[in-house]
């Protein structure tokens, strides 16, 4: 009987704690997610739910957008950051779906990602300035560099090996002892 108040317990705070939301979001994304865009020069703007960290080299802030059909990287993946915003733009012409992935590092220094895509159209025929860069930066991102990435792993596997690992335990702790 003890041990089913203290698991029923155990069980509603759990349920009832509002989970701990320490890191900044995105709250509003240009061009939204599968926006049809004219080609020509697209502004990529990100804004974010509090402050970011621009560090002083550009490391850690990328925004990287590659063409979905072939892969190929269209930007450096230098990203610009002010304030509660990160920004970037594009010289397209190649009508298709666009993937963006976003790295930055939040107010209180941890790293925050996601990623979007959108769609270009090319009814006028524009043509692209070739090799256009919005910005040099000293970090700047290769096709090379993109192909070599290995997707990170994420680690909640560990978190609820962990949990179970605990339930286990204070079960066989707080059950009842055969006399």
């Amino acid at each position: 009987m003890k041990f089913m108040r203290l698991f029923a317990t155990t069980a509603a705070l759990l349920l009832i704690t509002p989970s701990a939301s320490a890191h900044e979001e995105l709250v509003d994304f240009s061009p939204a997610d599968g926006e049809v865009v004219q080609a020509g020069l697209v502004e990529i703007s990100l804004a974010f739910s509090d402050e970011l960290i621009s560090l002083g080299s550009g490391g850690g802030n990328e925004i990287i957008i590659t063409q979905v059909d072939t892969g190929i990287l269209v930007n450096n993946g230098c990203a610009v950051v002010e304030g509660r915003e990160a920004s970037t733009r594009l010289d397209l012409d190649q009508p298709g779906e666009y993937n963006i992935a976003w790295r930055v590092v939040s107010g209180d220094g941890h790293p925050i990602s996601g990623s979007q895509s959108f769609l270009i159209e090319n009814q006028s025929d524009y043509v692209a300035e070739a090799g256009y860069q919005f910005l040099d930066c000293p970090n700047a991102v290769t096709q090379l560099e993109l192909t070599d990435k290995a997707p990170e792993a994420s680690n909640y596997w560990l978190l609820w090996i962990s949990i179970s690992a605990v339930a286990v335990g204070l079960f066989l702790f707080l059950r009842p002892k055969r006399k």
